[in-house]
């Protein structure tokens, strides 16, 4: 009986130790990222930064104002224009088509889209499209390559995704998003032309005078054309929880979510923040880590963003901004972005 109580003992330590350990680690990734977050000698951060896991959210920071004019501040409830962390979401609704039977990733898009006039259309499939590999440049225009051959980022090819899921499911695309959302209890989430949205902050683009310029038009802009690809909105809490829904097993298969996160052939190009990084469906896989990374960033006139999640630890790092800075260099549009990232991969 003895030998059991110090058993149990030794094992309640240990995991008050590891408990510890975490804690502290927790308190040291609090105090580096409000540092960097409030520095003045630096162009201040303006908008959210939320970390957590499957469980909680463990760091969430508000920093500026959600609208300028009025200096609002963010809340819990502020939702952004997203940027290309939307295809995201069209990729895992094309996925969940083909699980369905409703298509086919190696089916030419022809057989979806038969108003396609271009001999491309037999040639070009949805594989294809979801991977940037398509060669697509204009709808009436020849191929800028043999699909699978070369990558060449853009937004045409979501845009046809979801006329084709529209075909396929039977319902329009903001129906089948706001399916997604309510499965993964994303209350702050929307297609645009849903017109639901009420806690949307404003965009801003800095000149290189400083001076602001509300991006009134994005919206509209976005909504006409590119919402699969890049128009769709969230909240910083609302993409910790499509991260542990997607990245937990609750939106897709095994194997179809190994094949979403899987590296596709020619698929791949220089990030202006992440480095090298191959791609899948909607998600990047960045070479240069110590640790699997798989992330997303989207930018729209007004509108800087970024979805990271580490498997190992299942932990999502959700940045952001209303404010677009240096757009003529990304790579300093997302000075914030990359410092987070940097402190949070220490801790990691």
């Amino acid at each position: 009986m003895t030998q059991r109580i110090l058993v149990l003992i030794a094992i309640l330590c240990s995991f008050f130790n590891v408990f510890a350990q975490q804690q502290q680690q927790q308190r040291n990734l609090t105090r580096k990222l409000d540092s960097l977050l409030t520095d003045t000698a630096t162009v201040p951060f303006n908008g959210v930064v939320v970390i957590g896991n499957e469980s909680r959210s463990f760091y969430r920071r508000f920093g500026g104002f959600s609208n300028v004019e009025q200096q609002q501040p963010f809340t819990i409830e502020s939702e952004f224009m997203i940027g290309s962390i939307s295809k995201q979401i069209t990729s895992v609704i094309v996925l969940q088509e083909m699980e369905k039977g409703h298509l086919h990733l190696n089916d030419p898009i022809h057989k979806y889209l038969p108003a396609l006039s271009e001999k491309w259309a037999d040639t070009v499939t949805i594989h294809h499209l979801l991977s940037h590999t398509h060669g697509i440049t204009a709808l009436d225009k020849p191929l800028a390559f043999r699909p699978g051959s070369h990558f060449a980022y853009g937004f045409i090819s979501f845009d046809l995704l979801s006329q084709i899921v529209e075909k396929t499911s039977g319902q329009s695309f903001p129906d089948l998003c706001a399916a997604l959302f309510k499965q993964c209890g994303m209350q702050y989430s929307f297609d645009p032309r849903k017109k639901e949205y009420i806690h949307l902050v404003p965009g801003y683009t800095a000149g290189q005078d400083g001076r602001l310029k509300r991006e009134d038009g994005v919206l509209e802009m976005y909504s006409n054309v590119a919402t699969a690809a890049g128009g769709l909105i969230s909240s910083a809490d609302d993409l910790v929880k499509w991260n542990n829904c997607l990245h937990g097993g609750k939106l897709l298969s095994d194997k179809s979510y190994r094949l979403m996160i899987s590296p596709k052939e020619n698929a791949y190009r220089e990030h202006q923040t992440l480095g090298t990084v191959d791609y899948g469906y909607g998600i990047t896989i960045p070479r240069q880590t110590v640790k699997p990374e798989l992330a997303v960033t989207g930018v729209v006139p007004g509108f800087i963003s970024m979805d990271l999640y580490f498997p190992e630890t299942k932990t999502s790092v959700i940045v952001l901004e209303n404010i677009a800075r240096n757009m003529t260099d990304l790579k300093q549009s997302f000075y914030y972005h990359d410092q987070i990232l940097n402190i949070v991969k220490a801790a990691q």
